[in-house]
């Protein structure tokens, strides 16, 4: 039997056998490929091969840029990357969107897909569009964010390729730019957030927002976002969401959605709801019109739906009675001057001015100007307004005195203010009426509530009792709605009283009679004759 060999351990490991030229000294044991490159060619009228390629990727170039500007627009989001095909109102709330320093406000009916393509749409973008900036979301509760908008985004992220990771409240993108969803009614905790990247953007969205307390929206504002985007199917008219679409509508991008702008909800389906409800139900004018609904016990005189559709589908214009109104002010208010020839309010001018010779010398220009005769011109008599009226009289300009708290025409109102705010209204709902387009008169318009007296009769919210809900006195609104009220055509049902408002001395001691029979009898007797 053989021996066997002994393995033996050399002290040094033996040099590779290499072939081909020797390395050089401090160089890498590599030999590199060596290529020369080709000078460009000269242009030439008659392009060569590599220049046909090289203007072709010249061409590819310019169309990506073109793609590029396009794929920036919130609005093409939808189609270009998710392939789905947004509606008209959606588009219009995401090119609201597009600007920075933007509120946006939607009110829209349930199952609309605000939360499915608007939000999401707008978080994805905003997280592409803009390397390391911040999108924070926030819902009245944790399911809203959970079980519905992180879903929708972790279903969409898995299609954009690679550089996502979502967990269950957060989504971050290779760009450093990052989503945090979350819910609280706690407003400390909403702060702190701020802009953030080299473009410094913070976008805020808040869902559902009918049921977020006001707190928090407090809290938003001090964060200063660069887009505010807040929506929910409407709730009560109440709280920091209705105000963005009545008393802070100026400082918003409103957007009303109703279920029929929404084809994928079957018509079928939206009759049988009107049909099981009713019309008029608190629950159908939300869930399908996109209407607030009003859960105090006075009801608004006008509501927003009603204005709404009197401003996007105003009547023909005819042209007829002249009617001017006059609110003059007290106490640092506007005096405003409204004037209507026919069926339009054709000017709404307001000053404020302490200095009653200015405001009597403005108000005689305003007339002059419009060509008025004293008997086409109203003025509110009570307060100030009596010495104003008697020195236009004095001027030679005898007007219709009108005195909100007086006796109406027609006995189912509380007073005179309240005949010309229910009358004006009802004008108003039936579209008959083309408005002057002016934030400030459609706020004051739709914030007043009615009320009734204990003897039935219809009044309207005194404005002590709107200032203590912080709304001020309606000095624009009380004009427009006195010159669709008083004089002949639109609302002219005082014409048939003669037009002349001032009380004689005969009936104002009737008044002061029944006044004080009223007020000396115990409650349910009565003076038999």
């Amino acid at each position: 039997m053989a021996e066997k060999k002994k393995l033996i351990l050399l002290p040094k490991q033996p040099k590779i056998k290499r072939t081909g030229p020797k390395p050089k000294s401090g160089k890498r044991d590599v030999m590199l490929p060596r290529k020369s490159i080709k000078t460009a060619p000269a242009p030439s009228l008659v392009l060569s091969p590599n220049e046909k390629k090289s203007q072709r990727a010249l061409e590819r170039l310019a169309k990506d840029r073109d793609a590029l500007e396009e794929a920036s627009q919130l609005e093409n989001f939808p189609k270009m990357f998710l392939g789905m095909d947004a509606y008209g109102w959606q588009k219009k709330v995401l090119e609201a969107l597009n600007e920075k320093e933007c509120q946006v406000a939607l009110k829209a009916a349930n199952g609309s897909g605000k939360t499915s393509i608007v939000a999401a749409s707008a978080i994805l973008w905003h997280m592409v569009r803009f390397p390391e900036s911040l999108v924070v979301t926030t819902a009245g509760v944790w399911r809203q964010v959970e079980g519905q908008l992180w879903p929708t985004l972790k279903k969409y992220v898995s299609g954009l390729g690679q550089g996502w990771r979502a967990t269950s409240n957060e989504l971050h993108y290779q760009n450093g730019s990052r989503a945090i969803g979350f819910s609280t009614n706690d407003a400390g905790k909403f702060e702190g957030w701020h802009r953030q990247g080299p473009t410094e953007n913070l976008l805020m969205i808040v869902d559902e927002a009918k049921t977020v307390p006001d707190p928090i929206f407090t809290a938003i504002a001090r964060c200063q976002p660069s887009r505010l985007l807040v929506m929910s199917s409407p709730g009560a008219a109440a709280g920091s969401f209705y105000e963005s679409f009545t008393k802070q509508r100026k400082f918003w991008d409103c957007h009303t959605v109703t279920a029929f702008d929404c084809p994928h909800l079957e018509k079928g389906w939206i009759e049988e709801q009107i049909e099981m409800y009713g019309e008029n139900s608190p629950l159908i004018r939300s869930m399908i019109y996109g209407e607030f609904v009003d859960d105090s016990g006075e009801g608004l005189i006008l509501n927003l739906k009603s204005l709404e559709e009197c401003l996007q589908n105003p009547p023909e214009l005819q042209m007829g009675m002249r009617v001017a109104f006059i609110d003059f002010a007290a106490g640092g208010d506007e005096c405003v001057f409204a004037y209507r020839n026919g069926n339009k309010v054709m000017e709404m001018v307001t000053w404020r001015e302490r200095n009653t010779n200015t405001t009597i010398g403005k108000i005689i220009n305003l007339i002059k100007k419009n060509n008025l005769s004293q008997d086409e011109v109203y003025a509110d008599e009570g307060g100030m307004g009596l010495p104003l009226c008697d020195a236009l009289m004095d001027a030679g300009y005898d007007i219709h005195r009108v005195n909100f708290g007086a006796r109406p025409f027609d006995d189912r109102y509380a007073n005179r203010s309240a005949e010309m705010w229910h009358t004006a209204a009802r004008v108003i709902e039936k579209r008959e009426i083309l408005l002057p387009d002016d934030g400030m008169l459609h706020q004051q318009m739709v914030t007043r509530r009615s009320e009734v007296s204990r003897t039935g009769k219809l009044g309207v919210e005194s404005k002590d009792k709107m200032k203590s809900r912080g709304l001020d006195s309606p000095d624009r609104a009380d004009a427009v709605m006195g010159c669709i009220s008083c004089g002949g055509g639109i609302g002219g049902s005082w014409e048939r009283f003669n037009a002349i408002t001032r009380p004689t001395m005969e009936e104002l001691m009737r008044d002061a009679q029944e006044s004080f029979e009223e007020d000396s009898l115990p409650n349910g007797m009565f003076v038999g004759y």
